[in-house]
């Protein structure tokens, strides 16, 4: 199994350690969110083959910065085509950004020789968040979620996922390291994804974190298992791992 991840800051998902905005395993550095997906994936083939897999440890990832993804062409007529009404540029830019994803990863399968009945797959994972305001609710949430897998579908690309915390990375992570850690983290969703807002997520999270002084930097805390995904019971988070391991379950 091959993964091929694209993220929107360095912070999340990772970065590559040239300029590019374009790298295979032997440059990616991976963050938090890469972690999280990578044991997400070990925990069920360890639950469901009886074996561990890390693709980050066997270097079958393939990392794509925003802006490098932003220039992949695609069809002129395909890509003004969004279904439906006229769209918001917003969830337009989801929509584009999961077409763009999904036919890198479709010519990665290609020059990984993996055809369309081989038990390999390639993997693409979208990350952005959610952000938006407290009042937005869950109905924008959704329609950018739905933005992204519409891309894919354009595509025809059956093996993407949407990784699309509410608001944003920070409230997944905060449920583990809050003074009552997994306890009541639904409404850190309902919090506004503003970083300039009174008590916003980011500096919560940035004071949560002081209180591990050892730890150098967070990505220990999953490595060391100090963070518990098992344990993040937030709708946003259960509905990426959902759609994740459902894409397990088919290969």
């Amino acid at each position: 199994m091959y993964l091929v991840l694209s993220g929107e800051g360095k912070s999340d998902i990772g970065y590559c350690n040239n300029s590019i905005g374009y790298c295979e395993a032997i440059e990616f550095q991976p963050r938090a969110m890469a972690l999280i997906i990578d044991q997400i994936i070990d925990k069920w083939f360890v639950n469901n083959r009886n074996y561990s897999l890390s693709c980050l440890l066997h270097h079958q990832v393939t990392y794509i910065s925003e802006t490098y993804l932003a220039n992949i062409s695609l069809p002129q007529e395909k890509k003004m085509g969004f279904p439906g009404k006229k769209k918001p540029k917003e969830t337009k830019y989801f929509y584009e950004n999961a077409r763009s994803l999904a036919a890198f990863a479709k010519k990665k399968q290609d020059e990984l020789n993996i055809s369309s009945n081989d038990k390999r797959k390639v993997i693409a994972i979208l990350f952005r968040d959610a952000d938006g305001t407290a009042s937005s609710g869950r109905g924008e949430y959704d329609y950018k979620r739905n933005s992204m897998n519409s891309g894919f579908k354009t595509e025809a690309f059956d093996y993407g996922v949407a990784m699309m915390p509410k608001p944003k990375s920070e409230a997944w992570l905060l449920c583990a390291i809050k003074p009552n850690p997994y306890q009541s983290c639904n409404i850190l969703e309902s919090a506004s994804g503003n970083d300039n807002s009174p008590n916003s997520l980011k500096a919560q999270f940035a004071h949560a974190l002081r209180s591990y002084p050892t730890i150098s930097n967070l990505e220990e805390l999953l490595i060391n298992n100090q963070i518990d995904i098992d344990k993040i019971q937030m709708p946003s988070f259960l509905e990426f791992r959902s759609e994740l391991e459902h894409i397990l379950d088919t290969i």
